[in-house]
């Protein structure tokens, strides 16, 4: 019974040598520790202009403007946010479009329309902003 005991017993020893073994070397293969980018950091905002909001014949809202990079910085994904509010000041709906193609750079000086449609009622006012993340 004894030679048993001790064959189980090495075997648990050399299985835990082993997995120490390869749970130390895993850590030589660990990437190198940074900084995280705060996406604070990384977002422009954009001017807007000849924004119209209004409801169309179908009762949707439509939003329409036209967005400009007038930062320094090169930017993507370019999207427009919607915010619509009733007569209190409540918020009716809040929306966002990208208005750029995936991957496409909005350098400085670029402009872009856009038009689209919200499923709203009883919007007294808006908030409308336009935002793209620096390129890299």
């Amino acid at each position: 019974m004894a030679p048993k005991l001790m064959l189980v017993f090495l075997s648990i020893f050399f299985c835990c040598m082993i997995f120490s073994q390869w749970s130390w070397n895993m850590t030589g293969y660990a990437q190198e520790q940074g900084k995280i980018n705060s996406l604070s950091s990384t977002i422009v905002n954009l001017q807007l202009r000849d924004i119209q909001v209004g409801e169309s014949p179908t009762g949707l809202i439509y939003v329409k403007g036209t967005a400009i990079n007038n930062s320094t910085f090169d930017t993507r994904d370019v999207k427009v946010l919607v915010e619509l509010f009733d007569l209190n000041n409540s918020t009716v709906s809040e929306t966002s479009r990208f208005i750029t193609p995936a991957s496409s750079t909005f350098k400085p000086g670029y402009e872009r329309d856009f038009y689209f449609f919200v499923s709203a009622n009883n919007v007294d006012h808006y908030k409308i902003t336009a935002e793209g993340e620096k390129t890299p």
